[in-house]
């Protein structure tokens, strides 16, 4: 029978004190609880070192029994009984998750506690602190025995025996939730009292959500983080304004159980209004505009002004974005957008260095103009001078229009691999078009190649191609992943009559998936192939055609070393595939181990091609921008360790 409401602030009764004879022994039964607020939230208010929040404005509990037991020791005749006891307290319990609640916020129960003097006082506060947690997580009628094992140690400061208090605790049986009431009040309430679908659903779906069921045990955590859930449900779309108008948690100690009372004050409908943006210098509101801000008359959603300010944050024209709105009713008809700017630097110069097993050692110098002609074009240029690479590029991005990215550029590329010297000059443009998970690409390059082979005349070959690639991503982290998978698939081609030596298409696809395994552990799986389809490779840019090897490809072989074999030089073929498979083990947050086996070939047919496979162990270190991996391969067919590594540092 559920007891009627007290309205008394939280208290518990001292049902003991220290007799002049010893420690008292005590059990302390609580009552009939009732926790109920008409603020936000409501709940049990643990001591403040619990480390729980609460926003109650008032906390009801109310002890109306006690039972006291007291044990008495005999003092030895030397030890006065006046003398002042002191000791250290043990927590007698069984393992659980209350348990450690309490040794983790009492601190009488630390490992290292300091011991104490024994007073009416402390064992006050350490019942009110105990009876309070234990609260927390559904026992409200708990037995608290304080225990001493020697009175005559404890009050004796040159005893050599261990003073210490035992504590016993039964925590009783655990508060479940028989109840759950929730009720809507404003417009949601309006809208599913005109029936109409989406509202109800909506409705249907905050009480689905509700994670404190019938049945599940009472934890005061949970029923906070119920409630804020619950509003914020409603708050992240439409209802910018809900609140609890109030929240009560009956709790009735005689039948273990708690009866939950809500009732949900979805408040106005909200729209989107005008921008309200602070911070703009360089630039105008029109380049805004260009990352599909929210419509005015949109209806509210928080998941739309995240994808804003995600788009404002990731262009290359502000250094920090917030977007947010003023949650007032009064402002719900189009309820105005706050966008706070921190404008980048428009220019940049940047020097860098690193190495490379594939390409050695490096040095770039990068320029970066954000606002070419004031008209928020974008340069990016670079020359990067290596062992067997150097590259000259300069390219120029449009700002952003309906989820298209425009770029135009040149770049010359003078690279010696595999026996190979290409130079390569090419100007191009490209449409870069995101839509969710996945990414278009169209270009047109046109292309002019010297290649150069030992012992065989030079080369040269020039194309116009036009390419279309997409790739879909699903992963957990874009820079480190650990679950999920990326497609990809390129297209590209020439035709003779359009500025080209040779008629050729060309597919390259490529698949890749990460595994989780336990709580940090992963396996990375990859597979790509391509081919190239045309009536023989003369005319075709090398950079069309396919080698493979190296620290991204086939470990254990030398960077763009397999392909078709002409002398003591490489050159590419018209088909390729590689796969491998990876296990990385992470030992702790930073440094990890790998053990991996990679296979595959590039050839001028099918027939003709033979799968180079390697194995190897390696070391991963992770970064705020991806793992570097240091890897040592055995190349099964060269018969011979590789050691595959790649760094940069830019300053």
């Amino acid at each position: 029978m559920t007891k009627p409401r007290f309205p008394i602030p939280l208290t518990c009764l001292l049902l003991s004190m220290v007799s002049v004879d010893g420690l008292a022994q005590d059990v302390t039964p609580r009552q009939n609880t009732d926790i109920s607020s008409n603020s936000t939230t409501s709940e049990l208010r643990p001591p403040a070192d619990i480390g729980k929040e609460s926003n109650d404005l008032s906390n009801k509990f109310v002890d109306t029994k006690n039972e006291v037991k007291a044990a008495t020791e005999i003092l030895p005749a030397a030890v006065p009984k006046s003398a002042r006891m002191s000791g250290t307290f043990r927590l007698q319990a069984a393992k659980s998750d209350w348990s450690a609640q309490l040794e983790e916020h009492i601190p009488e129960f630390a490992a290292n506690a300091e011991p104490q003097n024994i007073t009416p006082s402390l064992l006050r506060r350490m019942r009110q602190d105990i009876g309070d947690i234990l609260a927390t997580e559904g026992y409200f009628s708990p037995q608290i025995e304080f225990e001493n094992i020697n009175e005559g140690a404890l009050r004796d400061p040159n005893s050599s025996s261990e003073k210490i208090i035992h504590v016993k605790i039964e925590a009783g049986p655990r508060t479940v939730i028989s109840v759950v009431n929730i009720q809507f009040e404003g417009a949601l309430k309006n809208a599913v009292d005109a029936r109409e679908a989406q509202a109800i659903q909506r409705r249907d779906a905050a009480i689905e959500d509700w994670d404190l069921k019938p049945g599940n045990p009472f934890r005061e955590d949970l029923w906070s983080q119920s409630k804020n859930q619950l509003t914020e449900g409603l708050r992240a779309h439409v209802y910018a304004a809900a609140k609890l108008s109030s929240s009560a948690a009956n709790v009735d100690v005689e039948s273990n159980s708690a009866a939950l009372e809500l009732v949900v004050d979805s408040g106005p409908i909200f729209s989107f209004g005008a921008l309200q943006v602070t911070g703009l210098k360089r630039y105008q509101q029109w380049l805004l505009d260009r990352y599909q801000p929210p419509h005015e008359g949109e209806l509210y959603s928080r998941a739309r002004l995240l994808e804003f300010q995600r788009a404002l944050q990731n262009s290359p024209y502000f250094a920090s974005v917030a977007v947010a709105i003023e949650a007032d009713p009064e402002k719900a008809h189009g309820v105005p957008i706050d966008v706070n700017l921190v404008e980048r630097k428009p220019r940049d110069l940047s020097f860098g260095l690193g190495y490379s097993t594939n390409t050695g050692f490096r040095g770039e110098i990068a320029y970066r103009d954000r606002d070419i002609a004031s008209k928020a074009w974008d340069l990016r240029s670079a020359i990067r001078i290596e062992q067997k690479r150097q590259v000259g590029y300069a390219d120029i991005y449009l700002p952003p229009h309906d989820n298209k990215l425009d770029s135009f550029g040149v770049i010359a590329d003078r690279e010696n691999l595999s026996g190979v010297m290409t130079v390569r000059d090419a100007v191009g443009i490209k449409r870069t078009t995101t839509n969710g998970h996945v990414e278009q690409r169209l270009g047109l390059n046109l292309v002019r190649e010297k290649n150069t082979v030992e012992g065989e005349q030079t080369q040269i070959s020039k194309a116009l191609v036009a390419n279309v690639g997409w790739t879909w991503r699903d992963v957990d982290d874009a820079f480190a992943p650990r679950n999920g998978q990326i497609y990809q698939l390129d297209l590209a081609g020439s035709e003779k009559a359009f500025l080209s030596d040779q008629r050729f298409f060309r597919l390259y696809a490529k698949y890749q998936r990460w595994l989780p395994i336990g709580k940090t552990d992963n396996v990375i799986l990859r597979a790509e192939v391509g081919q190239v389809f045309s009536d023989g490779d003369q005319g075709i840019p090398e950079d069309y055609l396919f080698r493979t090897g190296g620290s991204s490809t086939v470990r254990g072989y030398s960077y763009q070393s397999l392909g078709i074999q002409q002398g003591l030089a490489v050159t590419g073929g018209r088909v390729m595939t590689a796969v491998s498979a990876e296990y990385v083990h992470w030992i702790d947050s930073t440094w990890g181990v790998a053990t991996f086996v990679d296979a595959g070939d590039a050839a001028d047919s099918w027939h003709d091609l033979s799968m180079h496979k390697a194995f190897g162990v390696g070391a991963r270190y992770r970064t705020p921008a991806g793992p570097i991996a240091l890897d040592v391969a055995y190349g099964c067919q060269t018969k011979k360790l590789r050691l595959d590594f790649s760094i940069a540092i830019a300053f």
